[in-house]
């Protein structure tokens, strides 16, 4: 597996869990009482829980150094390629490079 598929399948993760928790919060606020407060807690639940989904999008760690790939690794789990560079920003490993062994500690 490449660093590429790794990326696209770890996205692909954080996709399927986001709408999980979209269809349960769904389902619990179609029954939750018709209170204000109640939804606005809902609705700030969602927003915190989607934007800890994008960032760690972007702190995902480089298989090889394991510091953050920022907007590499953000980038290509979306699939967007053209315009982002194609090396992790320390360590300089190609995305299209095969996934190295786990380090072992």
């Amino acid at each position: 597996m490449t660093i590429r598929q790794y990326l696209r399948r770890r996205s692909d993760r954080y996709l399927t869990f986001g709408i999980v928790f979209l269809l349960i919060i769904g389902a619990l606020m179609s029954r939750a009482p018709r209170i204000l407060g109640i939804r606005i807690i809902f609705a700030v639940l969602i927003g915190v829980v989607l934007a800890a989904g994008f960032w760690s999008l972007v702190e995902i760690p480089c298989p090889n150094c394991l510091k953050s790939l920022g907007r590499v690794g953000f980038w290509f789990s979306l699939g967007r390629t053209r315009g982002v560079a194609t090396r992790c920003p320390h360590c300089g490993i190609s995305i299209d490079a095969d996934m190295p062994p786990l380090p072992k500690a």
